[in-house]
């Protein structure tokens, strides 16, 4: 085994945005921070599409200036065709005119959060994966046995702390699986906007992410996975970009996402299926207040358990109030999650 040993403030697992948010926050306060993040280079996600509420976020990040580099396509709304006749649905404007979301490429996005974070003296290691909780908090890693005062758990799905500690994440909603994928060519339809479209088995989203470049997303209210081969109608004909992909989509929050020297961020505290349309925003908002809070303990300006009841009730709050609007929607078409 590895006998290196690490020292840092604050050690996070995860190096998608709501680890790099977490990490760009703790920085900026004077905090000595790690990050690890198991894979070489950021990897493809479905859900790209950004409301353009994510700027002044971005800009609290010090990266507003960094997105157009990393956004492929803007559009005005998105739309919608979900239990009545198609309709548009815009983003709202002001006297400057119309708000644009931004279609972004994930690797792109989540490279231009880690590169801020480096810019501000985190300690980014990659690859490098977390392989044990150890005490004293402790975490075992592949770079050697790192000690932190608080541990933040930003490895998605995986849920590495959460399962380490035994913390339980039930389903609460049915199985969801989502399929999605890329194709290369033409889709003028898709040029002016992104479009959500729900049928009696389904919905399915499509989207222009770069010139000449469109993803698809697709979930089975069944809960069954869609076939690897299935291409939306619109895309008939277009050329495949590599192949299809799916991810567990299912409504979960864990028992408990946070403590007195841990924090779970983004999708390893709280899951919703892409139609919540935010993912990416409540990583980064999941990540900056953790990132807030995990502060305020290293800097013992407040209690570690408050920071931590603190955060759990907000991020709970946040859930039940998605998951209840989400609800709805689903009821629209006649199907209970």
């Amino acid at each position: 085994m590895d006998a290196r040993r690490i020292d840092t403030d604050v050690l996070i697992v995860g190096g998608g945005p709501a680890g790099a948010a977490a990490a760009i926050t703790c920085a900026r306060n004077g905090v000595r921070v790690m990050l690890c993040e198991r894979d070489a280079t950021s990897g493809e996600r479905p859900g790209e599409t950004l409301h353009p509420g994510i700027e002044p976020l971005l800009a609290q990040l010090g990266v507003a200036d960094r997105l157009a580099a990393v956004t492929g396509a803007r559009h005005p709304g998105i739309w919608i065709e979900w239990g009545s006749a198609r309709r548009f649905e815009g983003f709202g404007g002001d006297e400057h005119g119309a708000w644009r979301g931004f279609q972004v490429w994930r690797a792109d996005f989540d490279a231009m959060l880690l590169d801020r974070a480096r810019e501000l003296g985190v300690d980014v290691r990659r690859p490098c994966a977390a392989t044990g909780v150890l005490d004293d908090a402790r975490t075992r890693t592949t770079d050697g046995v790192v000690s932190a005062r608080v541990r933040v758990d930003a490895t998605g799905r995986a849920r590495w702390l959460g399962r380490a500690l035994g913390v339980p994440a039930e389903p609460r909603s049915r199985r969801l699986f989502a399929r999605y994928g890329y194709v290369e060519g033409e889709c003028p339809p898709r040029d002016d906007a992104p479009a959500l479209v729900a049928d009696v088995e389904g919905w399915t989203w499509t989207a222009r992410v770069k010139p000449r470049l469109y993803q698809w997303t697709r979930v089975a209210f069944n809960g069954e996975r869609t076939a690897a081969d299935w291409l939306p109608d619109e895309f008939a004909g277009m050329t495949r970009r590599g192949p299809a992909r799916g991810a567990d989509v299912t409504w979960r929050m864990a028992e408990r996402v946070a403590d007195a020297d841990w924090f779970m961020v983004g999708d390893a505290a709280a899951t919703l299926d892409p139609t919540s349309s935010h993912g990416v925003l409540r990583a980064l908002t999941s990540g900056m207040m953790a990132g807030h809070l995990a502060t305020a303990i290293v800097q013992e300006r407040a209690p570690a358990h408050e920071a931590a009841a603190v955060y759990h009730g907000w991020l709970a709050d946040w859930f039940a109030a998605d998951a209840a609007r989400l609800g709805e929607f689903y009821r629209r078409l006649n199907v209970e999650v």
